[in-house]
């Protein structure tokens, strides 16, 4: 599993920052935390490092995010993995 912490500034249009919170939440594994301003912070859980390059990728793609930060990154055991 892959927890990477974000930081994602939005864009100054409100309808277009909206939509890409919701098209976060309902499609991509983000889970939202404080929103200060355009800054937003995000968690992304992902079952494998490539998982979450694809994820931070699609996030980066949305027309309402202007940038995408990478807080942190915590990699533990893939899921799946027999240890």
């Amino acid at each position: 599993m892959t927890t990477s912490g974000l930081v994602v500034t939005l864009h100054p249009d409100p309808e277009l920052a909206a939509e890409a919170v919701r098209d976060a939440l309902l499609i991509g594994p983000f889970t939202l935390g404080e929103q200060f301003g355009h800054r937003l912070a995000m968690a992304l859980q992902a079952d494998s490092p490539a998982d979450a390059e694809y994820w931070h990728g699609w996030l980066v793609a949305r027309p309402g995010v202007v940038q995408v930060e990478v807080a942190f990154v915590h990699m533990g055991e893939e899921v799946g993995h027999v240890g």
